[in-house]
């Protein structure tokens, strides 16, 4: 009997070491996916824009959803360092070299919690009954449940591996894109991007997946973002536009790595991401009365979803209310009952997650203070 109360003790020892070890790996795993997400962001925001950025300018380039609640990020002369919230630095970047600190001390707790696993040992030298017991505990060392958080790894770098790379696809019906070398000398060619618009809207912003087979890529009007053996190639904000009907040289391009032939095509794919309207609002507000009905009216736009919005469309019921004199926005359409506005300029992108309100328009009669008028967004890219 004290022979087994004995085991049974030795047995509890090492759930309670392995349950530990489990949940160090989970929170070693978070911080890591963490900062991996935070360096991905920052290389393609030093792509785009030739520096490093702090936290609100990565999240308003579109490259991070949130602030970080793990990390803050340091910017300095030679670059920046990804620190843990409490003060301790994971990783630093800049001038081509990189440093880590605290990551090699979560991996060695790792595999000191590994280690007490194989503890079990001991288990084999008590009695022969109780191996059945000692099955139990590799189901208690099982903690590889804990491996599950890799799926804490669906850092943003995994997304696009969800889109077709390379077949030809297209997010948006009718847009498709081509790749081709005009040009080649040694491992280098030059070659351009095109755009083949076959929908009826305008093609305001743009993304498109190109398959160089490892090749590296580079672009003279556009952001590039490596991506496996392909590369992301998307529009700056101010990119011209890609009319219903048209084909269009978005850019042109360099690609190094292999040998070229003029004439040579890439697989090439529209992934641009397209944003669900329900999420974008709008509203129209009296807010200014001048004299026995006549006043100003503010429109503002909302966008709640995770894309850039280069673009949009509104509808806005007048309610018989001659609203007119708009400014900051251009007047699609226009009749006795409504008005259709649109984007006016560049100057009217709209960040994922922001709200403008700076559109203004005035009536002669009719109007009330706090006075408000049915809006909807019917199109936004």
């Amino acid at each position: 009997m004290l022979v087994a109360i004995a085991v049974l003790g030795i047995l509890a020892t090492i759930v309670v070491f392995a349950v530990r070890g489990g949940s160090d790996d989970a929170e070693a795993a978070s911080y890591a996916a963490d900062e991996r997400t935070i360096e991905t962001a920052q290389e393609a925001f030093a792509a785009q824009y030739g520096h490093y950025g702090d936290e609100d300018e990565l999240i308003e380039a579109g490259l991070l959803r949130q602030p970080s609640t793990l990390h803050d990020i340091e910017l300095g002369d030679d670059g920046y360092r990804v620190v843990r919230t409490g003060g301790v630095a994971e990783s630093a970047e800049g001038a081509g070299n990189t440093s880590t600190t605290t990551t090699p001390t979560t991996t060695t707790t790792i595999t000191a919690a590994t280690t007490t696993t194989a503890a079990p040992t001991t288990t084999t030298a008590a009695t022969t009954a109780a191996p059945t017991t000692t099955t139990a505990a590799t189901t208690t060392a099982a903690p590889t449940t804990t491996a599950a958080p890799t799926t804490v790894a669906p850092t943003t770098t995994v997304a696009p591996t969800t889109t077709v790379a390379g077949t030809g696809t297209s997010t948006v019906p009718g847009v498709t894109c081509a790749f081709t070398v005009t040009r080649a000398w040694g491992n280098t060619g030059e070659a351009s991007i095109t755009i083949s618009n076959a929908s009826k809207r305008t093609l305001v912003t743009w993304a498109l997946r190109i398959d160089t087979d490892g090749g590296r890529l580079t672009t003279w009007n556009a952001a590039t973002t490596p991506s496996g053996t392909s590369s992301i190639v998307s529009s700056y904000r101010h990119s011209a536009d890609v009319a219903p009907g048209a084909t269009s040289t978005v850019t042109g391009a360099q690609i190094s790595g292999a040998t070229y032939h003029a004439g040579q095509t890439f697989p090439c794919s529209v992934v641009t991401p397209q944003p669900n309207l329900n999420d974008i609002t709008c509203s129209v507000d009296t807010n200014v009365i001048w004299h026995q009905g006549s006043g100003a009216v503010e429109l503002t736009i909302r966008n709640a979803t995770e894309i850039d919005l280069e673009a949009w469309k509104v509808k806005i019921d007048n309610r018989g209310v001659p609203l007119g004199n708009w400014s900051g926005a251009a007047v699609v359409a226009s009749d006795a009952s409504s008005v259709t506005l649109g984007y006016d300029s560049w100057d009217d992108f709209i960040p994922a997650g922001r709200t403008i309100g700076h559109i203004g328009g005035s009536a002669g009669t009719g109007l009330v203070i706090g006075q408000s008028f049915p809006c909807t967004v019917i199109d936004a890219n």
